[in-house]
């Protein structure tokens, strides 16, 4: 019995790398063998008593290749060790689970594929991805059509779950909160917590993330008595932000807001400091990546985001460990994610001793009080959003420091 875990095991970790160094339709392929390796392994720790029949499947959509799959990768590997877990504790209704990625490569059109490939021919009873709001408010409506709940992990756009017309998506959820709750979270943090009243903002004006949350911080911060002396945009891709960032030097203001993904926030906060800007730097939780640091250097230092509450639990550290020991690497957040996904939709389908997609949503629509790695959250029947705390962080000395959480009214 124990050379046939062992055997298992090496084959999950065989094809593990093999989904790490592809991309595309590879990609997709490696991460539906990696799924089965994940199954086999817990089969085989859970000996005659462990699930048997066919496998209930999992979906995965996330950027498996390119800038982004750095985030994609840390939420499949979750994912298998959340496999690896149910699977060895026998299973969900006596059957074994499996997740079956596909490279959305964190693009609309390529994630809303991905999408249609994982219900149409992988059969899966549920999706989890993706981490980019432009993503699942493009396959919110596909979800909805084909009836297969769909479960965002970072996407915090409104929309993701709620069309423009205030109409609800039926089949879309979230674990992560929204721009409008963070926006809150950053506006009020900045004036009441770090002090400062005077604010610039630069944003990605390509981007639903960095727009939604720049409206919302603006309502918070001002509302609370803080002024805009200067907003300014761009585009990610354009590398060369020095022209609003002059700008903004002009408008001298206390703090930058920039609600940006880390690599670009790492070219702005460099031309920042290149240029003499001297104000606190705050940003969203695009910042949440250990790269961002390495990337930004000494530009990054003393700079505050909000984010999850990650790894700052006993649990999470304890995880974060067992995920280094496997993968040999860093864990990002997203990591937490994919975990927390797959246990919340396993929790949903034993309490409703059904693995049928409309049951699936039933259930994850009256959730009250999931208990995951990211934390506890209840979900809003008439949003889907969930409610949970905002953890503010600094980046001090090149490491990342969790400060406290932070919530408001």
């Amino acid at each position: 019995m124990l050379k046939k875990v062992l055997s298992a095991l090496l084959a999950l970790s065989l094809v593990a790398s093999l989904a790490g160094c592809s991309g595309g339709e590879t990609g997709s392929t490696a991460g539906a063998a990696a799924s089965t390796a994940a199954s086999d392994a817990g089969s085989a720790a859970g000996g005659a008593s462990g699930p048997s029949g066919e496998p209930i499947r999992i979906g995965y959509v996330s950027a498996l290749s390119g800038d982004s799959a750095l985030w994609g990768q840390a939420g499949l590997n979750g994912m298998k060790l959340a496999v690896e877990d149910v699977n060895a504790a026998g299973g969900v209704l006596g059957r074994p689970i499996e997740v079956v990625g596909y490279d959305g490569q964190g693009q609309p059109l390529d994630s809303v594929n991905a999408l249609n490939k994982l219900i149409d021919e992988s059969k899966v009873v549920a999706v989890v991805g993706t981490n980019f709001s432009s993503c699942n408010i493009a396959m919110a409506p596909v979800a909805d059509s084909k009836k297969i709940p769909l479960v965002a992990t970072a996407a915090s756009s409104p929309s993701v779950t709620v069309d423009e017309q205030g109409k609800l998506h039926p089949y879309s959820f979230r674990i992560g909160f929204t721009d409008p709750f963070q926006g809150r979270v950053l506006g009020s943090y900045v004036y009441e917590k770090l002090g400062f009243k005077k604010a610039a903002i630069i944003t990605d004006i390509g981007d639903n993330y960095s727009t939604g949350i720049t409206q919302y911080l603006t309502k918070e911060f001002t509302a609370k008595g803080g002024t805009i002396v200067a907003k300014e945009e761009a585009r990610s891709g354009d590398n060369d932000f020095r022209a609003q960032l002059s700008k903004i030097k002009s408008a001298n203001p206390d703090v930058l807001f920039i609600p940006w993904i880390y690599k670009d926030v790492a070219l702005i906060t460099k031309q920042a400091r290149e240029l003499g800007i001297t104000c606190q730097f705050v940003g969203a939780d695009g910042w949440d990546s250990q790269d961002l640091p390495k990337l930004a250097g000494t530009a990054i230092d003393n700079s505050y985001y909000c984010s999850r509450p990650g790894f700052n639990t006993r649990e999470a550290i304890e995880y974060g460990e067992r995920y280094k020991k496997v993968y040999n690497i860093v864990p990002e957040a997203e990591c937490l994610f994919g975990y927390d996904g797959v246990m919340w939709l396993v929790q949903v389908m034993k309490e409703k001793n059904s693995a049928d997609p409309e049951a699936i949503r039933d259930g994850l629509e009256n959730t009250k009080d999931f208990k995951g790695y990211l934390g506890t959250m209840s979900v809003d029947p008439a949003t889907h959003d969930p409610t949970r705390d905002a953890a503010i962080f600094q980046i001090k000395d090149g490491a990342i420091k969790y400060i406290e959480n932070y919530s408001v009214n």
